[in-house]
This record gives C-alpha cells, structure tokens and sequence, in this order.
C-alpha cells in the first residue's frame, strides 16, 4: 500500500511534500525533484531531513505552522517564480496530514503551476480592474508600456517601490523616469526585443518621487494584443538596489584588489606579476596577426651611488619621479613595469623597432630634465637612464617571455657598456 502511494504521488505533475510537525521534509514526488534540478542546478540531490521551514520567507512561514498547529484547514500563497525564459506563477498549498483520521501529524506541500490561468487573465482583458486582481499581491511592479515607452497600466505597488501614484504614470513615457545614463539602453533594448519571442531580462536605475533612484530588474516580453491590432510590452520588474549595491562595492573591492596585486607599491606602476600576464597575451596575439611589439628595459644610471649620496628616502623619491614621468610620456596602449630596484621594462604595442628608438631615446631625455642632482654620476650632474630595445619581428617563430626579456636586457647592457645615457637596440 506504501508503494501504492508513493507511485500515486509520483504521478502527480505538481511537486509535492510531506512534513513533519516541526517542518522536517519526510517525502518528495519526482515533481518535486525534478523541478529543483531544472532550476536550481541540483544543489541538493537528497531533501529528506532538511527543514523547509528554513527556506520559506516569513509570512509563508506563519501560514504553515498554523496548520502544523492546527490553528486552520488551508494554507495558500500564489507567488511569481519566473525563469529566463518564462513567465510562471505558482500556488502554494498547504493541507493537514492526518493519519487514520486522527492524529495532525504534519502537512502536505504541494506547489500548483497556475501560469496558464494568469496569463489568460491578462490577455483576457485590459481594463484595471482585472489588472488589479492579478497584481494588486504581487511585490514585483507589473507595469504595461506602448512601443515608445508609455504607461498604460502600472501595478499599484508603485507607491511603495517609487513613491508615485498610478496616475502620475499612466500615458507618460518610462524615459523621463530612467537615469540618464540608462535611457538609450532601455530605448536600444526595446527594439531589438519586439521581435524576440523569449523573455527578456535588464538592469537599469530608476527615480523615485523623492529623486533618489532604485535599480530594477525587469522581465519583459512583447505582447500582441488582436483587440488594438498592435503590441506592447509586459513588465515585470523588481528592486535590486541593495543587490546592485553591493555587486558595486564587490566590484570596486576586486578592482582595489587587482590593482594592489599588479601594481607596484613604491613606484605606483606596475609590476613583474602583469608584465607577465601581459606580454604572455601580446606573444599570443603575434603569433595570430603578426603585429610587431617592443620591450624596452631601462635602468637608472649609478643608482646605487645615488642611494650612497642622498640616502634611501630620497632613493625612493627618485625612483617615483622617473617612473611617473615615464608614465605619463607613454601612449594610452603603451605600459611601464618595476622590474628590479631601479629597473624598469617598458611595453610598446604595435611598435617597430625604429619607432621604438624613437621612444626611447624621448623617454631618456624626459627622465634627464627633470634636473634630479647626481653629483657621483659619471655621465651627467643629473638622474639618467640608459635603456636597451626588442623588437619582436614577423619571421620570429618561437617566443618566450624569458627570451624576450633576456634580449631586451642584453641590448640594456650595450647601453650601459658604451657609456650610459643612451639606447641600444639588441640588432
């Protein structure tokens, strides 16, 4: 007879469950299991034991436990559950489980897909009345809109998510209200989705009366309505502020993050770690297009007798003036890296090796005039680099960034060997 049962729930195409008294899931149909895994990726693969109590939000929570206590008959709570790709609502029901037709022992959770009676209901009408039956519980605001933008129903909780009435959004664009840096991404976003027919989904910010602004999330989708021979927008939006927020403040901690790990601390520039990375994906990129690039390694000129004569402090000083300097004489795709102590690399995008001296050699006497006093140097009264260059041609074949930087650093050490204060080119 227990199998008998079990197969009869099986059957059932609503989800179903049985509870104890305290909330304990005791049974669940293959309804039940198959819908979790559909849309919740199957991150529990065994229900028995958990307590669905837990995951019920507080109001719902109330309704079970009075029948759990036997306080009512019935419990039910209709609530959206919409997918990527369609629009769902569900009603929640929740009975008494009586054995032998005595004792409250628990209760039966079933949750019925009534998408089809809502979406009838919609389409059945458009006069508000009928809207409000439908939305007048719902927490998301549902809101209907023409192709340009225009109100033509808003669900009343407006007041509560935006602060305005029904009738101060009626027959008014949905653009006036949008952040302006959202507009012509809603704008963009409605013509490419009239003609899609799944659901859509779009982030953008929208202000409340009061001039502050919430972020919505809105489901849409294009409705053809036979009775005005045209078609219009569904939209089902919900408040994503606190969400976004924090997505924002994640977003600005992990950029924080990056740059403190790919960015030198004295110099402000970056470091060994990106030079990697990057010269890693320029070396891809060759091999793909055969676009040149070049490295240039610099060094400062008697660096240590400098730290000898003035100290570390202002060593320190030194080194934060040169590689700014450096920076900011470099194009928007060009990037400089700390590679040693005094030791600099210098990545030139789409370079050649001529273009590359160029650049070098400007680089040297941008870092000479800033008029850094070295007295013990032995090629000028100031701070000099000397720098040597890589050029990454099109017959090259087989690249390493050990190689390249070895070559880049070899053409660095015929600078320094001819006299310093100069360039050299490993050709």
């Amino acid at each position: 007879m227990v199998d008998m049962s079990q197969a009869i729930l099986d059957s059932l195409t609503d989800q179903v469950a049985l509870i104890d008294h305290k909330g304990t899931i005791l049974f669940v149909n293959k309804a039940w299991i198959r819908f979790s895994d559909e849309n919740f990726q199957g991150v529990c693969s065994n229900y028995i034991g958990l307590n669905y109590l837990h995951v019920c939000q507080e109001n719902v929570k109330a309704g079970i436990v009075s029948v759990l206590e036997g306080k009512c008959s019935i419990y039910t709570f209709e609530y959206p559950c919409h997918s990527q790709k369609h629009l769902r609502w569900f009603l929640l029901r929740v009975t008494p489980l009586v054995v032998e037709g005595e004792e409250l022992c628990g209760a039966v959770i079933s949750h019925i897909n009534i998408t089809d009676r809502k979406l009838a209901e919609l389409s059945l009408t458009r006069k508000e009345e009928h809207y409000r039956l439908i939305t007048e519980h719902s927490t998301d605001f549902i809101s209907l809109h023409t192709r340009d933008g225009r109100f033509t129903f808003a669900s009343p909780i407006c007041k509560n998510i935006l602060g305005y009435e029904v009738e101060e959004l009626l027959d008014h664009s949905i653009y006036i209200f949008l952040h302006p840096e959202d507009q012509a991404k809603l704008q963009g976003f409605l013509k490419v989705a009239q003609f899609q027919t799944e659901i859509q989904t779009i982030t953008y910010r929208i202000y409340r009366k009061d001039g502050s602004y919430v972020w919505f999330e809105t489901k849409l989708k294009c409705l053809f309505t036979t009775e005005y021979q045209r078609d219009e927008f569904i939209f089902i939006s919900r408040d994503i502020t606190e969400q976004k927020n924090k997505m924002l403040e994640l977003q600005a901690e992990t950029k924080a993050l990056k740059q403190k790990i790919y960015t030198d601390e004295l110099t402000g520039v970056y470091n060994r770690r990106l030079l990697n990375l990057i010269v890693e994906k320029h070396i891809q990129e060759f091999h793909l297009h055969h676009q040149p690039f070049s490295l240039l390694m610099l060094d400062i000129d008697y660096f240590k007798q400098f730290n000898d004569t003035y100290g570390h402090v202002a060593g320190d000083r030194c080194l934060r003036r040169v590689a700014m300097s450096i920076k900011n004489d470099l194009g928007h795709q060009d990037f400089i890296f700390r590679v040693g102590g005094e030791e600099f690399c210098v990545l030139l995008p789409n370079t050649t090796e001529q273009e590359a001296a160029v650049i070098a050699n400007h680089i040297r006497q941008t870092v000479e005039s800033l008029n850094i006093p070295h007295t013990l140097s032995q090629v000028s009264p100031y701070i000099t680099v000397s720098l040597g260059i890589y050029t990454v041609m099109q017959h090259e074949q087989q690249l390493t960034i050990g190689a390249l930087l070895e070559r880049a650093d070899r053409a660095l050490y015929k600078a320094k060997e001819n006299g310093r204060n100069q360039t050299r080119s490993y050709s």
